[in-house]
């Protein structure tokens, strides 16, 4: 793993696929939608999917008998359904992030999917969940909204049901932007027996301080309580983890945009928290990127591969576990 000590890094590609979306700023929905916010679990919008990526439900047992949610899939290149004897893959789980749902990913997926056609990503199916739009990937303080028993249990297996996958942390992977950046470090860090490959963060949240946060996206998870947010907070789950950590050198890689001026001073807290705790991590200020993860990950190109390449060649094999 590689430590990026640097303060900027300039792409050095210029083929960016699909194009980056002009910024249009952050968004605040209606008062009207915050309450229905905390029954999405399904993402019905998704008449207009590209070819690449693909819709499923899953049930989700965790919440009741007859649940269910919903998420896209993108195949690696080449994968077929009918070949059951073929070459089994690393999953990549995209978190999706606050106010928003699973087709928020969709930039990401169809980038990546272009980067395994062109050989310059390692192959991998890639996962995008549909979270609550303000449920930060955790179980709530009330366990009303356990999304965080949710994706370690219930998505998991789905997901290693469904398609060939290599069942081993080791070969699941975690990215997420802004609140799913919170969420892809917290499941990993919480859940290593799960999710023990890589850890990316796009612009994550990582303020220290709930009262930062604003309380339309934050009451219902935390329920206004500054110690359950920090329980839950990537930095108190590192420091429980820290030897797991490093024993088994997990992909670590907090990214953020030069624009992105709220969160930047969380970011540079927790670069600075890693460093002292002797954490190998990659970091990187892309210049010009807002809070997007179209203008991080676009903004980086190639040059944010190698981190994937890294986490591939740590990936346990045990196919006596595939029967």
């Amino acid at each position: 793993m590689t430590v990026d000590t640097t303060t900027t890094t300039t792409p050095t590609s210029s083929e960016v696929y699909p194009p980056i979306p002009p910024y249009k700023g952050r968004w605040h929905p209606p008062a009207a939608l915050l309450d229905a916010y905390n029954h999405m679990w399904i993402d019905t919008d998704v008449w207009a999917l590209p070819s690449e990526i693909q819709y499923a439900l899953y049930p989700q047992p965790t919440r009741g008998p007859g649940a269910q949610g919903s998420y896209l899939v993108v195949l690696p290149p080449g994968y077929t359904d009918t070949d059951l004897e073929g070459p089994r893959y690393p999953v990549l789980y995209w978190l999706h992030g606050g106010f928003s749902c699973s087709r928020h990913a969709e930039w990401s997926l169809r980038f990546y999917y272009r980067k395994m056609e062109l050989g310059k990503m390692p192959p991998c199916i890639l996962i995008a969940a549909q979270a609550l739009p303000k449920g930060r990937w955790i179980n709530s303080y009330d366990g009303a909204r356990p999304l965080g028993d949710i994706m370690r249990r219930d998505l998991v297996a789905a997901v290693d049901e469904r398609y060939r996958t290599i069942r081993h942390p080791s070969a699941r992977w975690l990215e997420g932007h802004s609140a799913g950046g919170y969420g892809a470090w917290n499941l990993g860090l919480k859940y290593p027996e799960v999710f023990g490959g890589a850890l990316s963060s796009l612009a994550g949240s990582f303020r220290t301080k709930l009262a930062d946060e604003g309380r339309e996206v934050t009451y219902d998870t935390y329920n206004g309580s500054q110690a359950f947010f920090t329980a839950n907070h990537a930095l108190t789950l590192l420091e429980r983890q820290l030897e797991h950590v490093k024993r088994e050198k997990t992909e670590l890689r907090l990214l953020i945009g030069g624009e992105d001026v709220r969160l930047r001073e969380a970011h540079e807290h927790m670069w600075e928290t890693l460093t002292a705790w002797g954490v190998e991590f990659g970091k990187a200020i892309v210049p010009g990127a807002p809070h997007t993860a179209e203008d991080v990950l676009g903004g980086l190109n190639d040059e944010g591969l190698q981190f994937w390449w890294d986490a591939r060649a740590k990936v346990v094999e045990e196919k006596e576990k595939w029967l």
